[in-house]
Parts: structure tokens; C-alpha cells; sequence
């Protein structure tokens, strides 16, 4: 690598110009795939604007990535590429929230939180580490001179990180007691199965990314302005691709050939029934099931105030009545 190629030592290699472009190509066309799946299709609106989101910040990484290939001594190109690529996993992660909150409404007697809680609970907390991840993204990227605030951007993209860890484990911690109590019932059918499963292997791909930038970020952490790329990790850019790039491909290809909405109803009324798990049958909704208000179950999603107060939340349990069935349903997200 010559010296004219990397005048602001922004990579310690030779940027590769060709998997970008093939990354950028194949996750727009899955995103184009997820577009008909949800929209057309399935009928899952906001799980479809929530992966066309997420979808539309990682390419723009893979297309800042690919220029800043061809320029790599374009500061803005390489904070636009850095930040991006960080970002789109975060948004990525948040369509497992949604999933799972499907999840818990058609089995709403297996619920330890309000279902309709379950995005607005994990996204709060998706939206700290994105915010706390891009702030230090940035900072890295631009003060890779400045030894105190490069570090200072380090500490937050690893906090970020680990807090992002932290909130797949509890996530996975959710997933699992679901199929426990399923197991427990004797009833875990196929479309119940097949979801869980997926969600673990998609959380377990997100711990994966986590490490990996951990350790990146761990190791940044002991380099100087005179040795900017002392770590293994950003010394090599097979890791970025392998880990990173590849790894969030296979999370999106599998929620295209897994769609949820495959296996769950888009209306959040459909619940499997309480005592055969089998049939589907057509109910209130668990958010008028709970006696509990509105901003009560935001701020308290788990009811650990009721049950301090109450010994346990009072819920209406439909689902131990007569309800109607339903075949698939026709309307819209609800």
C-alpha cells in the first residue's frame, strides 16, 4: 500500500472496491424480496418498514463503503461508510422485537409482558445504543489524530456495544422462556417452533456482531496516533466482512426465506387456542385484556408494580372462553 493510497492512514489495508458493490446488490434485492413479503404478501406493514428502514442504512454503508474504496483518503466518505455499516445491524436487531411481540400475542397465555410492549420496551433500548454508538462512531472517525477523544469515541462505541449485548440476552432470555412454557404445555407446534427458532439463531448472529466490534473496539482502545492500526481486527478486512458484513446477510436472508408472517398472523387479536394449540381463534387482544393504562404498561411493561401491590396483575383471561375461530386473515396490520 503506498503511501499516496492512505495519506490519513484511514485503512491499514487496500479497501476491497468489489464486495461492497456484491453486498450492496444482494441486500437490496433482499430488501426488495422483504418489500413484497411484507406489503404484498404477508401484509406485516410495520415489520416491513422497520426492515426497509434498516435495509436502506446498511446500504448506503456498502455504497459509502465501495467509494470510499476508490477514494480512501476521502475523510467524509470514510466516516459515512464507518457509521452506517455500524448502524444498520442495530436497526436490523429491532425486527426480532417485533417478531417476538407477534409471538407473544398468539400465545398471550405464555406472556411475562404485555405483547404491544415488546417493540416500544426493546426499541427504547435499541435507540440508546444506536445513539450512544453512532456518537462514538463519529468521534472515532473523525479524530484519528487525537489520541484522548479517539478514545473517548471508543469507550461509547463499546458501551454501546455491550449495552446492545445485554439487551440480546434478555431478548434470548424472553425467547427461551417462551418455548419453555410452550414445552411445558405440550403445545409448540410448527408455527410457533419455527419462529423461536429462528429468533435464537438471529439473537446468537447479533452476539456475534457484538463481540466482534467489542474486541475491535477493546483493541482500538490501546493504539496511538502514531500507530492507528495496532488491532488484529483492523488490520485484516476479511474479519469486517466474514463477521460484520456476511454475518447480518445470513440474518437478513434468513428472515426472507423464515418470514414471520409464514408462520404468525398479522392481526394481533388471532391467538392459538389455550387448550388444543391448534386452532386459531379471535379474541380482544391481550392490551384489553390488562387493567392497567396505557402509559402504566410503557413505563412497566412486566407489571413488577402490580404485582408488588397486587400480587400480580389482574388480567382478563380470554383465552379460557369461548372465542371464535378464524381462518387467515384478510385486513391489514393491526
Amino acid at each position: 500500500m503506498s503511501s499516496e493510497e492512505n495519506d490519513l492512514l484511514l485503512y491499514a489495508y487496500n479497501p476491497s472496491r468489489v464486495l461492497p458493490i456484491l453486498f450492496a446488490i444482494l441486500v437490496s434485492l433482499l430488501g426488495l424480496a422483504h418489500i413484497y413479503q411484507a406489503f404484498i404478501r404477508y401484509k406485516w406493514f410495520r415489520f416491513g418498514l422497520m426492515m426497509l428502514w434498516a435495509s436502506s442504512v446498511w446500504i448506503t454503508g456498502l455504497i459509502c463503503r465501495a467509494l470510499s474504496a476508490y477514494s480512501p483518503d476521502n475523510i467524509n466518505l470514510y466516516i459515512c461508510q464507518y457509521v452506517m455499516i455500524l448502524a444498520g445491524p442495530v436497526l436490523y436487531a429491532a425486527s426480532e422485537y417485533f417478531i417476538l411481540g407477534r409471538l407473544l400475542a398468539y400465545v398471550p397465555y405464555h406472556t411475562p409482558i404485555q405483547p404491544s410492549r415488546v417493540l416500544s420496551t426493546f426499541l427504547f433500548f435499541s435507540a440508546a445504543v444506536e445513539g450512544v454508538t453512532a456518537a462514538g462512531a463519529a468521534t472515532v472517525a473523525t479524530n484519528t489524530d487525537d489520541t484522548m477523544r479517539m478514545r473517548t469515541g471508543l469507550n461509547l462505541v463499546k458501551a454501546g456495544l455491550l449495552l446492545q449485548a445485554v439487551v440480546e440476552l434478555g431478548f434470548l432470555t424472553l425467547v427461551a422462556l417462551v418455548e419453555y412454557r410452550c414445552r411445558r404445555t405440550k403445545h409448540f407446534p410448527t408455527n410457533v417452533k419455527v419462529p423461536v427458532y429462528v429468533l435464537y439463531i438471529t439473537s446468537i448472529m447479533m452476539l456475534v456482531r457484538c463481540i466482534f466490534r467489542a474486541v475491535e473496539g477493546f483493541q482500538q482502545a490501546e493504539c496511538t496516533p502514531e500507530n492507528p492500526h495496532c488491532s488484529t481486527v483492523d488490520r485484516y478486512e476479511w474479519m469486517l466482512w466474514v463477521f460484520e458484513v456476511a454475518n447480518i446477510t445470513v440474518f437478513v436472508i434468513a428472515l426472507v426465506i423464515f418470514h414471520p408472517g409464514r408462520y404468525l398472523p398479522h392481526n394481533t387479536r388471532v391467538f392459538l387456542d389455550y387448550f388444543d394449540g391448534k386452532t386459531e381463534r379471535l379474541g380482544p387482544g391481550f392490551a384489553k385484556a390488562t387493567h392497567r393504562g396505557f402509559l402504566a404498561t410503557v413505563v412497566d411493561p412486566f407489571g413488577f408494580a402490580s404485582a408488588v401491590r397486587e400480587k400480580g396483575e389482574r388480567v382478563d383471561r380470554f383465552w379460557e372462553r369461548e372465542q371464535p375461530t378464524v381462518n387467515t386473515q384478510k385486513d391489514g396490520d393491526v
